[in-house]
């Protein structure tokens, strides 16, 4: 059964789409089944995905539980969902899969964005969200597939530009100031900065953690790497929530020890308030990798 003729994509729209070498009813799955969805997305998920069935999305970390209407259900095709408002306006997220040669090509369109400038940070947030979740999906769907997942996220309320952050998500120096032991060789055990999509990156943490992995997403507002060490991702990343902006680290680890991840969660604390700190601290200017 196929979405009503009348039910279209409307206001703004967020195209984006990743391939994977995981087959298309795997990536199906990733959406359609609650169970699975938690393993990359959200933190639970209720319903069944059959058209015209509700499904509900919940984000603990925001208190937020976010009901859907299934349109279209097909397994290893298409998954698309309608959400009905209040607020925003009424919207359509669509997932079309399909396989190309050895791929999986996943297409998400998400609609029902609200139109005019004071919407450009709303919107700009949300596309940065989908290119992040796309890229832990696809990570998920070739390493990670059917395991539980446990979130570790912690945030901060902070008073920053996109600009200015950039550096602390990306150059060796301002990385060392929260995050990393020190800046320097990766040979001795010090810190490489995070660069672009598919990049290497070798990081030595604050606890003496090593990440040695790869960018698997990045935006002007986020980034995500690979954690082998620790069977995990990290994402460092920055949002508003309303007026209020804020910082936030998250990490998905898989076959994650309760201890280790109370650990993890320690670390990650202790690093967001350095970071907060060092951005009411004035810096000379200094220029990011690349430019």
């Amino acid at each position: 059964m196929k979405k009503p003729e009348n039910q279209k994509h409307t206001g703004r729209i967020i195209r984006d789409e990743i391939h994977t070498g995981a087959s298309p009813q795997y990536a199906w799955e990733a959406w359609a089944d609650p169970e699975k969805i938690a393993g990359w997305f959200v933190d639970r998920a209720s319903g069944k995905a059959e058209a015209g069935a509700s499904i509900t999305w919940f984000f603990d970390s925001f208190n937020m539980a976010l009901p859907y209407r299934v349109l279209e259900a097909i397994p290893g095709e298409r998954f698309s969902i309608l959400w009905e408002g209040p607020m925003p306006p009424p919207g359509i997220l669509e997932i079309i899969i399909e396989r190309q040669g050895n791929e999986t090509l996943m297409r998400l369109v998400n609609s029902g964005f609200r139109e005019g400038a004071q919407w450009d940070e709303e919107y700009e947030g949300i596309l940065s969200g989908w290119h992040m979740s796309l890229g832990l999906l696809r990570h998920y769907l070739e390493a990670h597939f059917a395991a539980p997942r446990k979130t570790i996220f912690l945030m901060r309320p902070a008073q920053f530009t996109y600009d200015q952050i950039d550096p602390y998500f990306r150059d060796p120096a301002r990385l060392a100031e929260w995050l990393t032991e020190s800046a320097g060789d990766a040979h001795g055990g010090a810190t490489l900065g995070i660069g672009d999509e598919a990049d290497q990156c070798k990081l030595m943490l604050r606890d003496g953690r090593k990440l040695k992995g790869y960018v698997i997403a990045r935006t002007a507002h986020e980034v995500a790497i690979t954690w082998p060490e620790q069977d995990a991702v990290l994402e460092l990343k920055s949002f508003s929530m309303g007026p209020q902006k804020m910082l936030a680290v998250r990490v998905s680890a898989w076959n994650c020890p309760p201890e280790r991840a109370k650990e993890i969660e320690a670390m990650v604390g202790a690093a967001l308030d350095r970071l907060t700190s060092a951005l009411r601290s004035p810096h000379p200017k200094q220029k990011s990798i690349g430019s």
